[in-house]
């Protein structure tokens, strides 16, 4: 990393470092370059297919090689009560590397971008173990096979903090949900196609989807290449410290109701995306082919219902929104608790399909509080409230579903409660507590295209 004293000014983009995070430099972001930038809608659209391109490979990959790692590990005797621990305890390690690596990208001043070099970095990391999994996941290489996955985890937080920014940093504000139901309704298509693969893939070899996986992925990185980053130069004025990104968010100190409250309204959200897997498994008896055969049509609901939802949050605004969420939540606690055929799993899966999106709402209610510069460090700050809940969700269901003898069905009770108090906070804060902006009103020339973002409450 070149010395921060060496910095002082860069007069094009090719003089710009491979990387580097500079301190206390004369650096500034061109507000005409930011003009064209955002007023350049071929290559906002450009950026939205490679990013798609990108976020599709990855989530596709693991929505057929995640839930088969989880029953995997579950086979050879790593109970759900060990699984909820390394869980627990990795969200509770993200909920601080998150701000460090977020922080880390706003800062960061490199010709690839902001965000694209963390993926770079983070993407062999995560991949090779994937690769390898099916070799080492046998009892005698247990201690293996959990260190691998604590590697895995910690490069996914680096990824899974840095990369997902761009979502926010290419588009405008006002176009935020109905540009990511673009990829909605893509990954809808290509979803239903893994999942329903799953059983022939799983019949050539236990290795197979593994393998497909790690390649798949590995050409999806390739994508990111591609993507255009907005010229932001934001050099840090200081080393980072535990509380940076939380003196960033504290301007108004109102924010963190906000978050707390967006951390804990989707309690059952959490609990089911954990646990559902398990509960086909072991309470109604499934195989792993039924449960991917019988949930591989909700990934079809995607392609219908992903638009009108995102309109809806467009439109709406985050709270009516966020009070349907929560009430499709109780809707779909009240048939998981209920269901004890294949048949309901997949009704209780569609329903959840419909809804569950609605909760990104909650999170582009935080968004449209964050000024460009420093969209990593207030997302991370509620990242922190968000990891720490979930890891002591995690943590706790686990444990109570081991104590009652596998009953799944606790960690959705657990789920609902935690639902009902983030519900509770964040009616408080966006009805009540704050009757003006969030954060100052940032203003952008309609050249950029981008509208003028008075960061209502609702």
């Amino acid at each position: 990393m070149p010395p921060a004293t060496a910095i002082t000014a860069y007069p094009d983009l090719e003089r710009l470092p491979l990387f580097s995070i500079p301190k206390n430099c004369t650096l500034e972001t061109d507000e005409t370059a930011m003009a064209a930038y955002y007023a350049n809608r071929p290559l906002m659209w450009r950026n939205i297919a490679m990013i798609g391109i990108c976020n599709l490979g990855w989530s596709t990959v693991f929505a057929l090689i995640g839930p088969l790692m989880a029953l995997r590990v579950l086979d050879i005797g790593v109970r759900e009560n060990i699984q909820a621990t390394i869980t627990s305890a990795n969200s509770w390690a993200v909920s601080f590397l998150v701000m460090w690596f977020s922080w880390m990208s706003d800062h960061t001043i490199s010709r690839l971008g902001r965000r694209k070099p963390y993926l770079f970095i983070a993407a062999p990391f995560i991949i090779v173990p994937i690769v390898i999994f099916p070799l080492v996941a046998q009892p005698q290489f247990i201690v293996l096979l959990i260190a691998l996955q604590v590697v895995s985890m910690f490069f996914m937080d680096m990824k899974g903090s840095t990369f997902p920014l761009l979502n926010i940093d290419c588009v405008p504000r006002d176009m935020l949900a109905r540009a990511s139901s673009v990829l909605a309704i893509a990954g809808g298509v290509t979803t239903f196609i893994t999942m329903r693969s799953a059983g022939y893939l799983l019949r050539l070899g236990e290795w197979v989807p593994y393998a497909i996986g790690g390649t798949v992925m590995g050409l999806a990185t390739l994508a990111a290449f591609f993507i255009k980053e907005p010229p932001i130069r934001h050099p840090a004025a200081e080393s980072f410290k535990p509380w940076s990104t939380f003196k960033v968010a504290s301007q108004d100190k109102r924010i963190f109701v906000l978050m707390i409250g967006v951390a804990l309204v989707a309690g059952y959200a959490a609990m089911s995306n954990q646990w559902l897997w398990f509960f086909a498994k072991k309470n109604l008896g499934m195989e792993r082919t039924e449960i991917f055969n019988a949930l591989s049509w909700v990934g079809l609901v995607n392609i219908v219902a992903a638009y009108p939802v995102a309109w809806v949050i467009d439109r709406w605004g985050s709270l009516r929104v966020v009070i349907v969420f929560y009430l499709a939540q109780i809707g779909c606690f009240i048939g998981a608790m209920n269901i004890a055929t294949p048949h309901g799993l997949l009704v209780l899966a569609v329903a959840q399909t419909i809804f569950f999106p609605l909760y990104s709402a909650a999170d582009i209610s935080v968004y449209k509080a964050c000024p460009p510069k420093d969209v990593g460090s207030i997302t991370s700050t509620c990242a922190f409230f968000k990891n720490g809940a979930a890891g002591c969700m995690s943590l706790a269901s686990g444990w109570l579903i081991f104590w009652m003898g596998g009953n799944f069905r606790v960690g959705f009770v657990l789920g609902i409660i935690v639902a009902t108090i983030g519900m509770a906070l964040y009616a408080w804060h966006q009805g009540w507590l704050v009757k003006k902006p969030v954060c100052a009103t940032v203003d952008v020339s309609e050249k950029s295209g981008a509208q003028r973002l008075d960061f209502e409450a609702v």
